[in-house]
């Protein structure tokens, strides 16, 4: 793909970036940020630790922000802002750019870019502040070069990947269940030899480096090793409890007080727990939330097994849940995001079929993130980030399809062919 069709898909990207930061009313101040600006408050302060009730927070956005405000003070949040769209628009040419490392075709990256640079479900998420954003930016670079490497061979891009997946990883955890499935996608497409070992060994090298000090400081101060975020057991209890069966299943109406309770997640469980949380460390914690995952599911299997099925539809489904949003949304979402879906599920079949060597790291990605919706919960923010640029891309791939079979079959009634 030349230069000017990059530039012309940067330009339009940075554009409607822009245009919905400023015209769509979505409040830059939404999400989890209480919890970032108060982290970043604290960093400035000499407190560094970023433990939380359920979990410690991957440290990336936190410090970054802390940065902002040291360097720019009162000014820090336009600066935020404009870097997050900034990170966004590039973000569009790196994904332009994997769909033609993939598919090799012009007409497929412009659509992918073109489709990629005006998608609402990903326009939410760019200017608000809070890690999402960063995160889907950083992720999609990072894919580029994992999908260089595994076409091109070239140790620079492999290399790339590693330094950018960490920092990744460093601003939201989640991957970390994606990467053991792109190391043995390392192994299916170059077979399991010398070279692959080497490989695998470098991508964990430079993760491990760039996450240590992280490590050691969690090790040091809350007394258990974190890579990125802890919260096994946090989050485990969150996805497997009555409250959020009730809520997933069978939700009150959104106009209850019983609604506004669970929507905030303020789970019977933990207050139940509260006493007994009293004196533990950080890594005790954990256990003690992680065994009372398990006791309910021991003890509600049904429930657990209906829990599982309903997180496999969320993960599955384009849009939202319509329980959860008002019905105008949820059609909105949903006529926008069927066709991404359907085309791109068509596509990915079809490839993995054909030659699955070569699409391992979509196989990655779906793969990690169905193992993260159905062993903790389905967040769909975490698939708009993480796995649905991707989807955006494949379906662009079947789209050309879908149009040059149609073409060809007119042309052949017409006997022009």
């Amino acid at each position: 793909m030349n230069n000017k069709k990059l530039l012309f898909i940067f330009i339009l990207a940075l554009i409607i970036r822009l245009l919905f930061s400023h015209y769509s009313g979505v409040s830059q101040f939404g999400g989890d940020w209480d919890r970032y600006d108060e982290q970043s408050n604290n960093i400035l302060l000499g407190k560094f630790n970023l433990e939380t009730t359920l979990f410690i927070t991957a440290p990336l956005y936190s410090y970054f922000v802390a940065l902002l405000k040291y360097i720019f003070m009162d000014s820090y949040s336009h600066v935020l802002k404009f870097f997050q769209i900034l990170l966004s628009a590039l973000s569009v040419i790196f994904l332009t750019k994997t769909a033609q490392v993939i598919f090799e075709r012009h007409n497929i990256s412009t659509l992918c870019g073109t489709i990629y640079a005006v998608s609402p479900i990903t326009l939410y998420f760019t200017h608000i502040f809070g890690q999402e954003s960063i995160f889907q930016s950083l992720f999609v670079i990072t894919i580029y070069f994992i999908s260089k490497y595994l076409r091109f061979n070239n140790k620079n891009d492999l290399i790339l990947f590693s330094i950018l997946f960490s920092f990744a990883l460093l601003t939201k955890s989640h991957i970390l269940l994606i990467i053991p499935f792109l190391l043995i996608g390392i192994i299916v497409a170059k077979g399991a030899n010398y070279k692959s070992f080497v490989d695998i060994i470098t991508i964990s090298s430079i993760i491990f480096l760039l996450t240590l000090p992280y490590g050691i400081y969690n090790k040091i101060t809350n007394g258990v090793y974190v890579i990125s975020s802890s919260g096994l057991g946090g989050h485990f209890l969150t996805g497997h409890n009555d409250d959020t069966y009730t809520y997933l299943v069978d939700s009150p109406p959104r106009d209850t007080a019983e609604y506004s309770r669970l929507k905030g997640m303020d789970y019977v469980i933990f207050r139940h727990l509260a006493p007994k949380l009293e004196g533990l460390n950080h890594a005790q914690k954990q256990v003690l939330y992680l065994h009372e995952g398990f006791d309910w599911i021991y003890n509600n299997p049904l429930k657990a097994i209906k829990l599982l099925l309903v997180n496999l539809k969320d993960f599955l489904m384009p849009g939202f849940n319509i329980q959860h949003y008002p019905f105008k949304a949820w059609l909105t979402a949903l006529i926008i995001s069927t066709p991404i879906f359907i085309f791109a599920y068509i596509e990915i079949v079809k490839n993995c079929i054909k030659n699955y060597k070569e699409h391992t790291p979509i196989l990655s990605i779906f793969l990690g993130m169905l193992l993260f919706s159905l062993g903790f919960y389905t967040q769909n923010r975490f698939r708009v980030i993480t796995l649905e640029p991707f989807y955006v891309m494949y379906a662009s791939a079947s789209l050309i399809s879908f149009f040059e079979y149609f073409r060809a079959k007119r042309l052949r009634s017409k006997g022009l062919i």
